[in-house]
């Protein structure tokens, strides 16, 4: 193939699905009905963080006052009751249809359950373009990082060969303990400077990234 990497792990969450602004609604519902203030989009993304309980934390909740278990479930019935009001992100299908005709394997690396992954994609039709999925299991089995260093070790592959697309810092750490190269899309869970800070390279959004899997493309080809 003439890309520069054999595999693409795609996050789900803010990257292809566009549902940033879903799930801060369904936080400052939850924080107005415990008499908390809700947060502006600025302030979710500067506050958004893993692993998630520190979110929570930083946004305002007391778990003092209720276990975490709690406000964690509540939140996940609530985001998964509306969630196909989200729509995918713009131009995300035409990054992954350019990929998948260029030959490359794409998966999905999530930190959603791995029923609610594959519920998720089977939706936006978009299961064709993946070679698999990637979620966690259960609440006991290893988070993102995890999943993704085990994936590594068992499929064999050169991790300079993979990149990672998130929307997120945690995606760039994920990425360094997975030993695999980054690229970040602004529009998801965390702001643009967050996102530079992690100096892994940053796109406006997924036209962007096409563009640069074309002109890495051009590059190959006239190398």
């Amino acid at each position: 193939m003439s890309l520069g990497y054999d595999v693409i792990l795609w996050d789900w969450n803010g990257t292809l699905l566009d549902d940033a602004e879903f799930g801060r609604g369904i936080i400052n519902d939850m924080l107005r009905a415990r008499g908390l203030s809700t947060k502006s989009r600025d302030e979710y993304a500067r506050l958004f963080d893993f692993p998630v309980i520190r979110f929570y934390e930083r946004v305002g909740f007391d778990f003092k006052k209720e276990p975490f278990e709690v406000t964690s479930q509540e939140f996940i019935d609530n985001y998964y009751r509306d969630v196909k009001e989200c729509k995918l992100q713009r131009g995300g299908r035409e990054v992954l249809a350019h990929l998948q005709a260029q030959g490359c394997q794409q998966l999905v690396l999530s930190a959603s359950r791995q029923d609610h992954l594959e519920m998720q994609v089977r939706y936006y039709q978009l299961d064709g373009f993946f070679v698999d999925l990637l979620g966690i299991d259960s609440v006991h089995a290893p988070g993102k990082s995890g999943r993704g260093i085990d994936w590594i070790k068992s499929s064999g592959i050169d991790p300079t060969r993979v990149l990672l697309i998130g929307d997120t810092v945690h995606d760039a750490e994920v990425a360094e303990k997975m030993g695999i190269d980054c690229w970040l899309v602004y529009g998801g869970h965390n702001p643009e400077d967050r996102l530079r800070a992690t100096g892994r390279p940053c796109f406006h959004n997924m036209a962007a990234v096409m563009n640069q899997f074309q002109e890495d493309c051009l590059n190959k080809l006239e190398a």
